[in-house]
């Protein structure tokens, strides 16, 4: 007799006993569900339409600077700006993400090389069984170009990701044939390179420098010759030199005008005294002689006097010890005792020109000419003076012209050697762009993978299997909860109310029919 445990709110739960029973008693079925389910599963991976990867991988190296230049960034000020390993990730991917990446290619490779399926060109029985649902969905959008689901299916075959803390884009391609999947994959790439290069660089830089270059090196040698051809007229060979040398000429007609004003101004000083000297001296002498003149003693006379001159002259520029004018005194005194022991003479009145009145004239009419000569110089220096400032005028003027074309000069040799380095730059940078030489690097190309990705040969076992097992299970329960009929004497008992007297196992009953 079965043992069952009554719950306290509902129906009794079965037993263990009661679970093996139910899944002993549909056995059978569960057999059978169990293998149409595995042969379903076996039959729809067998017939289910393969799907093939192709993967490629592209080598983010930070900093574009490092192989691209950009010769427009520096014709004005400039801002460094740090970008972020994130920063250069993200915006590559969202050029791989671009839909011109996908018109390119459906513009290379056509529609058809998109939406044909297979490259071999064969349909499978799935797609004639099928065929139908897609008749209809193509009435649904006939609206709808070719190129327009082409590019809609790449954005759906195309995958673009990349790792965390990589600089490394992992591109994949899914479609129903390997091959299919390495061209439009590689298509991409292509593309993608080409877009990369010239997202990157300027165009037509090269032509732009050149251009500019070319017209800026014929604006220097104009302003070159304006400015030799002003120093050759003017005389300059350089403004400070030329600058110094006019003004050690004022400094040295200045020192000589100078001079020439203390010089003048003494000889006139001195013309003045000496005209008023001879305005007080009498130009004749008056003398008495005897009637037998006595040459010696006039003679003697006469020396007394020169002496007696040289004895004052003497003391006025020496002490009266000094040496000489001891011995003058000494010789005008011995000369004056030997004039007084002369005899008296018989003197007469007679006239004669006065030597101090001769020799005062004689050093007037020197100053006068000394006079007029340092006037004569006066007014050639003068004239000196007016010409070397007449030059200082011409200097200055030539000297605003000279500067600014001297300025000019050089902000055209900048400026001509900034675009003659940027249009070098520019040629570099249209080289790497012919080259395709840019800071991405393809390290791996689209791959050719003959193994399909979908479906998943043991995932998809697995899973069949483990539906199979449970719900065969599941179903067993099913049927038993839907099955009305009375099976156990507990069920007996319950439903009709009276006891069970004897139970026939299923076995012997087969036994008893028999006989």
């Amino acid at each position: 007799m079965m043992i069952t445990r009554a719950s306290a709110n509902g129906p009794p739960v079965p037993s263990t006993r009661d679970v093996f029973r139910i899944l002993a008693r549909h056995k059978r079925k569960m057999v059978v569900f169990f293998c149409a389910t595995l042969a379903a599963v076996v039959g729809v991976l067998i017939v289910f339409p393969r799907t093939y990867s192709s993967e490629a991988r592209l080598f983010v190296r930070l900093g574009k600077e490092s192989v691209s230049l950009d010769p427009t960034a520096t014709l004005g000020q400039t801002v460094a700006v740090n970008e972020s390993r994130e920063s250069e990730i993200n915006s590559e991917l969202e050029m791989l993400r671009s839909r011109v990446l996908l018109e390119d290619v459906v513009e290379h490779l056509g529609p058809d090389g998109i939406l044909g399926g297979s490259t071999g060109g064969e349909k499978s029985w799935i797609g004639t069984l099928f065929s139908p649902v897609s008749m209809v969905s193509s009435l649904l959008s006939s609206n709808v170009t070719d190129i327009e689901r082409a590019i809609t299916k790449l954005e759906k075959t195309i995958v673009v990701g990349s790792p965390r803390k990589s600089n490394v884009i992992v591109l994949t391609c899914n479609a129903r044939d390997p091959k299919q999947a390495q061209v439009i994959l590689q298509d991409f790439l292509d593309s993608y390179m080409v877009r990369h290069g010239k997202a990157n660089r300027t165009s037509g830089s090269h032509e732009f420098f050149v251009e500019q270059s070319e017209l800026l090196r014929q604006q220097l040698e104009g302003a070159t010759h304006e400015l030799r051809d002003v120093k050759n007229t003017s005389r300059f060979v350089s403004i400070e030199g030329q600058r110094t040398n006019v003004q050690a000429q004022v400094d040295s007609i200045e020192s000589a005008m100078l001079e020439n004003q203390r010089s003048l101004a003494a000889s006139e000083a001195k013309i003045a005294a000496l005209t008023k000297a001879l305005g007080e001296l009498p130009p004749n002498l008056t003398a008495e002689e005897s009637v037998v003149p006595n040459l010696g003693a006039d003679t003697m006379r006469n020396e007394l006097y020169k002496l007696q001159i040289l004895e004052k002259e003497a003391s006025s520029r020496s002490t009266s010890e000094h040496p000489r004018v001891i011995a003058l005194r000494r010789q005008v005194a011995e000369t004056q005792r030997i004039l007084d022991q002369q005899e008296p003479n018989r003197n007469h009145t007679t006239r004669k020109l006065s030597v101090v009145h001769q020799a005062a004239q004689t050093e007037l009419m020197t100053s006068q000419a000394l006079a007029a000569a340092q006037k004569a110089e006066a007014k050639s220096l003068e004239e000196q003076y007016a010409s070397v400032m007449s030059k200082l005028r011409t200097l200055n003027d030539n000297e605003s012209h000279i500067t600014h074309l001297s300025r000019q000069v050089a902000l055209l040799e900048t400026s001509y050697g900034n675009y003659a380095t940027n249009r070098e730059q520019a040629r570099i940078d249209a080289a790497l762009e012919a080259g395709r030489i840019s800071n991405v690097n393809v390290v791996q190309p689209a791959s050719f993978v003959g193994k399909a990705t979908n479906p998943k040969m043991a995932i998809s076992l697995l899973a069949g299997l483990f539906v199979a097992l449970v719900g065969s299970v599941l179903l067993a329960f099913g049927v038993e909860y839907f099955d009305r009929s009375l099976k156990t004497a507990e069920q007996i008992e319950q439903e009709l109310g009276i006891p069970v007297l004897l139970a026939v196992p299923r076995g012997i009953r087969h036994e008893l029919l028999k006989n």
